[in-house]
């Protein structure tokens, strides 16, 4: 009993590390701070948290209807999508790392209420800067791989570390800086642009493409 519990907590784990690569929380948080930069802390933390619920349950929604999309509408099997998952990711990892990120003006931002600044930063804040398609092919592999048991622990536990980052988003950025956020970020991409490669390998593996040893 207690080797299952260890088993099922150590996949959600790796999956959690996974998806929280995935969601490039490092890499955003500065974008984030500049959007909200005039607002207060407080406001700002309610903005935050509301953000997070909509990319919380835009993943939630295609974790469960992702794999009868993929089966029954586009007929696509697990092999295609691993490959077509993994070059999303793979493609925006090294895009990310190797090229500046694109500036978005932000100064539309700072002279709304906190209504509008809601409205208008659900897009792009919560899709697709934050979950993006990489996220939701990610979430939909994992659940195909494992268990939806799995994959929905990974899901809460990735957004749980996300909301305790950006309530203390100031503070974190005011102790690490723009530099070692900068410098997390793009090791997270190394490791996004590994999970791109294992996909590509798996899914050409899976098609009978490549055979490993």
């Amino acid at each position: 009993m207690f080797e299952n519990i260890e088993s099922i907590s150590y996949m959600i784990g790796v999956a959690t590390v996974t998806i929280i690569a995935v969601l490039n929380p490092f890499g955003n948080l500065p974008l984030f701070l500049a959007m909200t930069d005039q607002i207060p802390v407080r406001l700002r933390q309610k903005l935050f948290r509301n953000i997070l619920w909509v990319a919380f349950l835009i993943v939630l929604i295609f974790l469960f209807t992702g794999s009868f999309i993929m089966q029954y509408l586009f007929h696509v099997n697990l092999d295609s999508l691993r490959v077509a998952g993994g070059l999303v990711i793979g493609i925006m990892g090294l895009k990310n790392l190797l090229f500046t990120q694109t500036q978005h003006d932000v100064s539309n931002y700072q002279d709304l209420d906190f209504n509008a600044l809601f409205k208008h930063s659900i897009i792009p804040m919560a899709f697709p800067i934050l979950v993006g398609p990489g996220t939701l092919s990610t979430v939909v592999i994992i659940a195909e791989e494992s268990n939806m048991l799995t994959a929905g622990g990974a899901v809460i536990a990735s957004f749980l570390f996300l909301l305790i980052l950006f309530h203390f988003s100031a503070t974190i950025e005011k102790i690490l800086g723009h530099l070692v956020l900068f410098v997390l970020s793009r090791i997270a991409q190394i490791f996004i642009i590994a999970v791109g490669v294992q996909m590509i390998v798996l899914g050409l593996q899976g098609m009978g493409v490549i055979k490993l040893p």
